[in-house]
Order: structure tokens, then sequence, then C-alpha cells
């Protein structure tokens, strides 16, 4: 008798693509910003690993700086020029794997430095602007050029402030 075991330990593998990770995901809000900025197929031919905040993060912020929705939210702060370098903030050429980012340290991004570590509520990823770390929630999705970790926060290369309440209401 012979017995086959299979895992899913590589599922990101079937997706070639980072964006065909996003999409299958549920990581549509990312994808389409990285779209509006044309930064999809750049990443895609890159050794990348991306700290990627949910669809919900996006709708949590998008509310706060006074946009009815983070696409909004997204074309509002692309008008301004902001949206390219957080999004950049949020990649780092090269392959992390969990094990580097357990050391506490800094972790050079396309776009500036975020910090990395472990605190009480796990291993995390903190960007300059950003009141308290971002927690990764999961192992990441590997594939064959990438890695994506899903974090609870935008990491903010900027402050935030001016643009609370304001961003697409000053328009």
């Amino acid at each position: 008798m012979v017995a086959i075991f299979t895992t899913n330990a590589n599922a990101g593998y079937r997706n070639n693509n980072l964006s065909d990770l996003l999409q299958s995901n549920g990581l549509t809000t990312l994808k389409a910003a990285l779209d509006l900025v044309g930064l999809t197929s750049t990443l895609d031919q890159n050794r990348v690993t991306l700290f990627a905040p949910t669809n919900d993060v996006f709708d949590a912020l998008a509310d706060t700086v006074g946009c009815s929705s983070a696409i909004e939210m997204a074309i509002a702060l692309n008008d301004l020029d902001l949206l390219e370098p957080i999004l950049t903030y949020h990649a780092a050429l090269g392959k992390y794997y969990k094990s580097r980012l357990l050391r506490t340290g800094t972790l050079q991004m396309v776009s500036g430095e975020v910090s990395t570590g472990v605190n009480m509520n796990g291993l995390y990823v903190q960007g300059d602007e950003n009141a308290s770390p971002s927690k990764i929630t999961d192992d990441g999705l590997v594939g064959w050029r990438y890695i994506v970790y899903t974090i609870d926060q935008i990491l903010l290369p900027v402050d935030p402030t001016p643009l609370i309440g304001n961003l697409c209401t000053s328009s």
C-alpha cells in the first residue's frame, strides 16, 4: 500500500504572478492600487516581499480620511503623488522568510525602511509614521518570486495627520 500526502504549504506556487495571488486571495484593493500606479507588472517581474493590508484595513483608513471607498482614497492619494510612495513602502526587493523577519531590526523597502521583529503580539512590521506596530497576521503566501504577508495596518512613510477627515472632501 502506498500513501500519498499533499500539503498546501506552497499553495502560492500555483500563482505565477504576484498580481494573480493578490486577486485570488481577496487582496483586491491593494491590487487595484498597484494597478493604478502601474506597479503590478514591475512587482510581478521581481523577487519581492510584500506586506499586504487587507481590504478591511483600506476601507477603515478611507473612512478615517473622509473618503467613501478605498478606491476613491487611492485615486485621491494618487492625484497628490502620495500613493506610489506608500505602496512601495510595502515592498522589499528579495524574498524574506519569517526567520529573517523574526530578528528585530530594519528591512530596506523599495522606498525607505521599516522595523521588523517580535513583540508580545507576535511578528510585526512598523513604518516610520505608524503609532504602533502592524501585526503580520499569517505565515506568508509563498510564490516562485515572492512572499506576501498580510498585515493589519497600512505602513505609513509620511504623517497622515493633514489628510485625516478631508482627503476626499477637499477636492
